[in-house]
């Protein structure tokens, strides 16, 4: 697979990730949370593991949540 065709599908799981946590926060009347999606499809430089097991290249797929509380 190319490495466009990685990054799309990157891209694709963090974003779907990400419209979960939209329509879970619509629903609870939650209008104060941003959300930024980033997929980095093969970039080994941001992958917290390496892709030499089969494990390591599974937790390479998983997405990656970070909150960042807002000022007061």
């Amino acid at each position: 697979m190319s490495s466009y065709n990685n990054l799309k599908l990157s891209l694709a799981r963090a974003t779907d990730v990400s419209n979960i946590f939209k329509r879970a926060l619509s629903n609870a009347n939650r209008t104060d949370v941003k959300i930024k999606v980033y997929g980095f499809g093969e970039d080994e430089t941001v992958a917290p593991f390496e892709n030499k097991l089969p494990e390591e290249r599974f937790y390479n797929r998983t997405v990656i949540i970070d909150i960042i509380p807002g000022r007061l």
